[in-house]
């Protein structure tokens, strides 16, 4: 029982885990695989966030420098001016003037971005550049710097940027970003020299996450600035080198991907920059998917926990009930079984359990009843089989008494109609005296019928007249015995009742499938108070009426589907009485139902 018991109840936990653990468990899975999309999109939407922040700022800066530079440069007088102030000429005071406003110009975008060194107009040939700061020489820092960028140039290219250090291995070394563009109308260029350091911390505010790093790199994948706790940079020069030297349309590759920098999983995601050429790079670790996670799965862990424990709870609890249910059927079984009486548990149908013991107390019950009903039965055959047995003697004894009545009525040498009235009802009692379920044909049924109407006509006389109507293709129909026998009696009573001579007439025929059998009389016949009583009496089954009774009991046993006698009657007009069997061939060989002698 104990290995049984524990098969149970680690069933019923299966089945509680099933319902309750496992869709907990799928719950968590959904939710961290949506946490996990949610987070990948949010890393997306960080990296394009931060480079379209980092473009933004940057264009407006560089942009409205080179786009102010190129339309003051393009005009006539300011290239005289330039001409005139590089070559050490005098100028006028209006030239002075506008020198001057070009100066202020200049100057202006430097003090507008933190970012910005300076900003300088150069026209090849000479030593001196129209600067924020005025003109000024050019120094060693200046042709190491700004100017080694835009020597650098080839013809072909309008705009170029790149990194400069300026005084390297000094203290005064300083990292620089250089952006040069040709003048359209001089041969020159405008220099906007911008301080690295300041860049970078800019774009580090810009970042939305501080999981996001930012990067600035040439078409080469050199570094030109970066921002975040940004390493591994040297992987990602060649990395970047390698991308955007693989396919000369940038627009048809594939601007994000994952990489792996310092031992670390990152998203990339990288945009091209156009006048000046250059790329914005964004990496974001792959430990910002776990961000949240942790967050979000706690509660739902917590829950499962709480579920498993639940399973394990409500396993035992079943378990320990149903065996406990199980013991008390047994026992019950046992009881039943034994014959004992069974106790009805004093509680509610409240579940199967319940269902089952009412119904084990019902199948008990039943049990009992069909046990006294058996027993019962068994004390009426056996006092119908001794009835039975006494009323076969007497029936024997009458119909040796009747065969010494024909002896002797032959030694009195009568007219014969004594002989031949105790041979008829010899005959019938042998007739009656057969098997009873061997069924006869109608023929034979009428031969016995006959032999009764001529003993009757040896009691009445004369007094009634009978006739015989039937079809020659229902002779051979199958009956059962004493058919007509109790019909033709009743009518008999009837037809003489309160008339000189009766008239009755006994037809069959048949319809279809069916034998239809009728007798009529010309009694006195009864009122429909007297016909109903009739009916109902015969009806009755507690009745002990024989004739009619009998006849329409026999009538629905042997044929469930017919409605047994039909009787109509009118008063002082006469009766019918008349009923329908299946129309079925006798056969004398056919195997018959019943018990036979």
């Amino acid at each position: 029982m104990k290995g049984m018991k524990r098969k149970f109840f680690l069933k019923r936990m299966w089945n509680f885990v099933v319902v309750m653990l496992i869709p907990a468990l799928l719950l968590v899975a959904v939710t961290t695989y949506m946490t996990l999309v949610t987070q990948m999109h949010r890393m997306t939407q960080d990296n394009e966030r931060g480079i379209e922040a980092v473009r933004s700022n940057i264009s407006l800066v560089l942009d409205s420098v080179l786009a102010q530079n190129s339309y003051m440069t393009g005009m006539t007088r300011t290239n005289m001016v330039l001409n005139k102030a590089l070559k050490r000429e005098s100028l006028s005071y209006t030239d002075a003037i506008y020198l001057r406003s070009l100066v202020s110009s200049l100057n202006s975008m430097t003090n507008a971005y933190d970012y910005v060194d300076s900003v300088l107009i150069y026209i090849d040939g000479y030593d001196r550049a129209l600067t924020s700061s005025g003109l000024v020489n050019l120094s060693a820092d200046d042709y190491s710097g700004w100017y080694s960028v835009y020597s650098s140039m080839s013809d072909a290219e309008r705009t170029c940027i790149a990194p400069v250090v300026v005084n390297a291995g000094k203290a005064s070394e300083r990292r620089q970003l250089v952006v040069c563009a040709r003048m359209l109308t001089m041969e020159g260029c405008v220099a906007v020299t911008l301080n690295i350091s300041h860049l970078q911390e800019i774009i580090a505010v810009l970042r939305p996450s501080d999981n996001q790093h930012l990067y600035l790199v040439d078409g080469s994948g050199r570094l030109l600035a970066k921002a975040g706790d940004a390493g591994a940079t040297e992987e990602l020069q060649n990395l970047m080198g390698k991308t955007l030297s693989g396919a000369g349309n940038t627009a048809e590759q594939e601007h994000e991907f994952w990489i792996k920098l310092d031992d670390r999983d990152c998203l990339l995601n990288w945009q091209s920059y156009q006048n000046p050429d250059f790329y914005i790079v964004s990496t974001i670790d792959r430990a910002m998917i776990l961000e949240n996670l942790g967050e979000r799965l706690m509660p739902l862990l917590l829950m499962a926990v709480v579920a498993l424990y639940a399973i394990v709870f409500l396993a035992y609890v079943n378990t320990k009930r149903s065996f406990d249910e199980i013991n008390l059927m047994l026992q019950m079984f046992e009881d039943a079984e034994a014959g004992r009486t069974i106790q009805r548990p004093q509680r509610k149908v409240n579940d199967e359990y319940d269902v089952i013991m009412n119904n084990i107390l019902m199948m008990f019950l039943n049990n009992t009843y069909l046990n006294i009903q058996l027993k019962e039965k068994q004390y009426r055959q056996q006092n119908a089989e001794l009835t039975a047995l006494q009323l076969q003697i007497n029936p024997h004894f009458l119909y040796n008494t009747l065969q010494t009545l024909d002896m002797e009525a032959r030694k009195l040498n009568d007219d014969g109609r004594i002989s031949a009235v105790v041979g008829y009802v010899s005959d019938i009692l042998k007739y009656s005296l057969t098997n009873p379920q061997k069924s006869v044909s109608l023929r034979e049924e009428l031969d016995y019928l006959k032999k009764y109407v001529e003993v009757q006509h040896y009691r009445f006389g004369d007094r009634f007249i009978i006739y015989y109507e039937v079809d020659d293709d229902v002779m051979d129909a199958e009956v059962f015995r004493l058919m007509l026998q109790p019909v033709v009696e009743n009518s008999l009573l009837h037809a003489l009742r309160g008339n000189e001579r009766g008239y009755m007439k006994v037809r069959a025929r048949r319809i279809g499938d069916k034998v239809n059998l009728r007798v009529i009389d010309n009694g006195d016949g009864m009122t429909r108070e007297e016909l109903e009583a009739l009916r109902k009496r015969i009806a009755d089954r507690n009745s002990r009426s024989i004739g009619l009774t009998n006849l329409d009991r026999r009538l629905r046993l042997r044929y469930p589907e017919e409605t047994g006698l039909r009787i109509c009657s009118i008063k002082n007009l006469g009766t019918s009485v008349s009923f329908c069997i299946p129309y079925k061939k006798y056969t004398p060989d056919a195997p018959q139902t019943g018990k036979t002698e």
